[in-house]
């Protein structure tokens, strides 16, 4: 599964797809603003400072498909569509279509999806996941102790390497910490600091994993590849040099490979590249 609508969309509108390309239900779509196609896409990677190279809008999220016949994708746990050249309409399609509603005719074959629209105060869940759908953050285990002050630890080596600026956040799974949440302030993958004291000694054998997202506000992150999940395998960057802005309001890491975030969307994503008016 991917991200989902948890508050906030004004509607959900049936849109055509671009041609030959395959969209799965819980991805973030994209009408491409600097080679704009016949249809939506797949949100794009960003690019320059909070994507301000490419102001590429986040439009929605995908919630269903006109496929008449549903198809369903094990590696992304989602149902898919994929659309065919674009002169597959003429004499006929060769897959069928159903369900759409609103201004579109009745009987155009067109493959299309339902979308849910994001707006910026539109509230997202979205999952956190290393490499693949079901794969959550690397479980962290305590080598050597804060040696009493609740400072600090040694864990086997991070999934990504963080940055010294409070911008991912660790989770205490097991020990006398358990539940607690710090963002870090160390730029090693195994030698971890934070400013807040924990309110027990980190001991020798407790758990944690570590995520590349602030416990609440302002967050950098990257999507996977296809827009279905947030990277955890990917270092956020205090500037934001190509990372999507998200400001974070809930992070639950408390369920192994089931970690996610819900979010909004920074506001200057949803501003148009001034060059083009």
């Amino acid at each position: 599964m991917g991200f989902e609508v948890v508050q906030g969309s004004p509607q959900t509108i049936w849109c055509p797809m671009a041609d030959a390309i395959t969209l799965y239900v819980g991805q973030l779509v994209q009408h491409d603003g600097t080679a704009p196609l016949c249809g939506v896409d797949a949100l794009d990677a960003a690019s320059g400072v909070y994507n301000e190279t490419v102001y590429n809008t986040p439009f929605g999220v995908v919630v269903g498909t006109n496929r008449k016949d549903p198809l369903y994708n094990t590696t992304y746990n989602a149902e898919y569509i994929t659309s065919p050249a674009v002169a597959d309409p003429y004499g006929g399609a060769s897959i069928d279509y159903v369900g759409v509603e609103g201004v579109w005719a009745k009987g155009d074959p067109l493959p299309m999806v339902k979308v849910a629209l994001i707006t910026p105060c539109t509230v997202l869940r979205g999952p956190i996941r290393c490499g693949a759908i079901g794969t959550g953050c690397d479980i962290l285990t305590v080598t050597t102790s804060c040696q009493g002050d609740g400072l600090g630890m040694t864990t086997n080596a991070a999934q990504f390497t963080p940055t010294a600026d409070n911008m991912q956040t660790i989770y205490c799974r097991s020990g006398a910490n358990a539940g607690a949440y710090r963002p870090t302030t160390s730029t090693s993958t195994t030698a971890h600091t934070w400013d807040w004291a924990m309110r027990s000694t980190v001991g020798v054998g407790d758990t944690f994993v570590m995520a590349p997202v602030r416990h609440q506000g302002k967050s950098a992150v990257a999507f996977d590849s296809v827009s279905m999940w947030i990277d955890g395998d990917t270092a956020p960057v205090i500037g934001g040099t190509d990372r999507w802005g998200l400001n974070v309001i809930r992070l639950d890491l408390s369920e192994p490979n089931n970690e996610y975030c819900e979010f909004m969307f920074l506001l200057n994503h949803f501003i148009s590249d001034p060059t083009f008016n």
